[in-house]
């Protein structure tokens, strides 16, 4: 028996759906965004569609401090609208509970979870926040985003499908959000520079990403939490160092699930390496950080693989092998 209860928000998509906040009526509206759009095209225009103070908010990684910053400054609005990428729509999710929109401008999907991560000594954490009470995907959004950044962040949203359809916790429910959302974002990160392919990426990340309400993720998004905040490896590049051997681990416990998602047989765990090649944004632990500073950290990546959705344990051994496969 499988229990499941719907989320509350209500997603707005498509072509000129940013036009939707035109609608909104309050008096102390705050735009939360980073500091790469504070003089973008893409908040004057949602400037001409509503008026508001606009607020620097965290760096990336949603470092704590930067938190607590931006409680203090949301205290006296009643609609926040977040503007960015999982690090603003986090920080907002975590420190507001008033009237909240979410206009995501990468693929993380940040927006369709409940829970937000943040930085507290070094270790990404997370807690549960509130609810989003609008999503707005407009492909539009994403125009002034580096593509390497939207590329990775949509590698990002492969990976929590990946991990939900392997994850320990899995159900038919959301094996289902998983495979389609792999499948439109396989075929969408082929061509980003595409206005109709970015809106499909945001179709797969919602789907893939609506996954994260329901199972725990495994040991590609630990690796995430342990090494990105501590080495500033941005959010989907640690899925761009890490997934493909994440896979390979969990390849034989996991292989009937994963070849719903495979293509002409060949193993997922190939697949991907040739595809994050073939889009330019494989990378490697090295290109960050020192092998001897990794190694330090394999009994926290351990302890969090272990206590995961992760189908497999691991021990320091295992770990170490992988942090020198990833170098």
């Amino acid at each position: 028996m499988f229990k499941l209860q719907y989320p509350k928000t209500q997603v707005i998509y498509g072509n000129d759906a940013l036009e939707w906040l035109s609608n909104v009526k309050s008096n102390k509206v705050a735009i939360v965004t980073t500091r790469s759009l504070l003089n973008s095209k893409l908040l004057s225009n949602i400037l001409s569609l509503i008026k508001g103070d606009v607020i620097e908010g965290p760096r990336q990684h949603t470092p704590e401090e930067d938190v607590d910053k931006l409680a203090r400054a949301l205290s006296n609005y009643d609609t926040v609208i977040g503007l960015g990428g999982g690090s603003i729509i986090d920080g907002i999710k975590i420190t507001f509970r008033g009237y909240y929109i979410a206009v995501p401008t990468t693929f993380a999907g940040a927006e369709h979870t409940q829970s937000g991560g943040f930085t507290s000594e070094g270790l990404k954490k997370s807690k549960i926040g509130k609810d989003i009470d609008v999503v707005i995907l407009d492909p539009r959004a994403t125009l002034e985003t580096p593509k390497w950044l939207l590329l990775a962040s949509g590698v990002r949203a492969i990976d929590h499908a990946i991990e939900a359809l392997y994850s320990k916790d899995s159900n038919p429910f959301t094996d289902s959000l998983a495979i389609e959302g792999f499948k439109k974002l396989i075929r969408c990160l082929k061509d980003v520079d595409s206005l109709e392919n970015r809106g499909l990426c945001q179709i797969g990340a919602w789907l893939s990403s609506l996954t994260m309400r329901y199972v725990r993720m495994g040991i590609s998004h630990v690796f995430g939490y342990v090494y990105g905040p501590r080495y500033n490896i941005p959010h989907g590049i640690t899925s761009c160092i890490f997934l493909p051997h994440a896979i390979k681990l969990n390849y034989e416990i996991a292989k009937n699930k994963l070849r719903e998602i495979e293509i002409n047989d060949t193993p997922l765990y190939e697949f991907m390496e040739t595809f994050l090649t073939s889009l330019g944004i494989r990378k490697k632990l090295s290109e960050y950080a020192k092998l001897e500073d990794a190694l330090r950290y394999v009994d926290v990546f351990v302890n969090l693989v272990n206590n995961s959705g992760n189908p497999i344990k691991i021990d320091i051994e295992t770990a170490k092998k992988f942090i020198k496969e990833v170098y």
